[in-house]
């Protein structure tokens, strides 16, 4: 099944982090945590027209954004398995 990617700007340090989720019949959920486990669902907010992405929208919207995007969070969008 396909993931699902979503952006959330940390309010206390300004600082977007990925949360991996999965695609759902109308929308996506997102897990708890982001990717780099520094971030919780509850803390900050989405960033618009950053939710529910799949892996290549997710790696072209952290190219845009550029570094203010969690280094772990993105080098996970690449890692090879």
């Amino acid at each position: 099944m396909e993931k699902a990617y979503s952006f959330k700007k940390k309010n206390s340090t300004n600082e977007i982090h990925i949360f991996e989720g999965k695609f759902t019949i109308d929308s996506c959920n997102a897990n708890s945590e982001s990717i780099c486990k520094k971030t919780k669902l509850n803390e900050g907010n989405w960033l618009n027209g950053s939710t529910c992405l799949n892996e290549q929208q997710a790696r072209e919207k952290a190219a845009k954004i550029g570094k203010s995007v969690c280094g772990i969070c993105v080098s996970h969008l690449y890692t090879t398995y």
